[in-house]
């Protein structure tokens, strides 16, 4: 494709974003409006016709098809400003809805052209007539001299005619003129709304702009508050941490109070059972003692002493143990 130098969205009267469909409809559009078999009774109209369909089926080559239209977007974006491209877009759009009163207005000319064709035939008829009957009546002077008062009011008449498709030609000229000065003030009217909605996206830009200041003041409060809660977060990560520690110094201190615990029920399980040996070496004893009738009093104060030995050996084995666990 060659560089760019001719805006086909323009030429077709579309905006950049119109699907293939939009684009196949306002070729044919333009193909019918342009036509050049319509401009075919004036050469400079057809001419010029011939020039713009070249244009639009060239417009329309390069769109139809999706890889040369890809590479011609890619183009006219690396050749056009962003701001020229959204102005592009709103000249399309102005173009387009231009082609089309174009169109129209084609359409009316050619109609009045046509009716004016037919009058150009008959005043050509009646000129052609006018000029027979002018030779008739050089040839025929003397022989009809009698008809030469019927000649001129015949003739009185076609001037008159004449005439009156004269004024009827300076009056479609100037219908004409006035439909293009109503053309001109609408397109005045179009520009100074294109200026008034520029004047809008200015101001919607400064919008945007103290929008986004406020919101960086805003950004910038959120940050100082997070990081309060960082250091806030810290400070009772330490307090967690002093925590953990002393649960864990607690967990060894009740680890070894437990082991001393162990330790003394050892102690006093091994007591208790030298105290049980004992209390039944006493028991045989006292049996022995029991035997005999005669020894009756010293046997139940022996047994008496050796269940006041076994109580204190116990209690002792106990104030051991407390001891322990208290001083421990």
């Amino acid at each position: 494709m060659a560089t760019f130098q001719t805006d086909y969205y323009e030429v077709l009267g579309v905006l950049p974003t119109a699907t293939a469909d939009e684009i196949r409809n306002r070729y044919r559009f333009l193909v019918l409006a342009f036509h050049p078999d319509r401009f075919s009774r004036n050469s400079e109209h057809h001419a010029l016709a011939e020039q713009q369909i070249k244009r639009v089926n060239e417009a329309y080559r390069i769109l139809a098809d999706t890889a040369t239209r890809a590479q011609f977007d890619a183009t006219r974006r690396s050749a056009l400003p962003a701001g020229d491209l959204a102005k592009g877009s709103r000249s399309s759009a102005l173009y387009a809805q231009t082609l089309q009163e174009m169109a129209q207005a084609v359409q009316r000319a050619r109609r009045l052209e046509q009716e004016l064709a037919a009058s150009h035939e008959q005043i050509d008829a009646l000129r052609r007539a006018h000029d027979t009957l002018e030779q008739q009546l050089r040839r025929q002077q003397r022989m009809w001299e009698q008809e030469r008062q019927s000649l001129q009011t015949t003739q009185q008449t076609l001037t008159s005619q004449l005439e009156q498709l004269t004024r009827e030609r300076f009056e479609v000229e100037r219908s004409l003129q006035q439909q293009v000065e109503r053309l001109q003030a609408r397109a005045r009217r179009l520009a100074q709304e294109v200026e008034r909605k520029e004047r809008t996206i200015e101001r919607l830009k400064s919008a945007k702009q103290e929008w986004e200041q406020s919101s960086q003041s805003r950004l910038a409060l959120l940050e100082q508050q997070v990081q309060r809660l960082r250091d806030d977060l810290a400070t009772r990560d330490g307090q967690l941490a002093t925590v953990r520690s002393d649960h864990i110094s607690l967990q060894s201190q009740i680890q070894r109070e437990t082991n001393r615990a162990r330790t003394s029920s050892q102690q006093y399980a091994s007591a208790l059972h030298a105290s049980e040996t004992e209390a039944a070496r006493l028991q045989l004893e006292l049996d022995a003692l029991e035997a005999g009738q005669q020894r009756n009093r010293q046997v139940q104060r022996l047994w008496q002493i050796a269940a006041a030995i076994g109580l204190a050996n116990t209690l002792i084995l106990l104030a051991l143990a407390l001891q322990r666990l208290s001083g421990g």
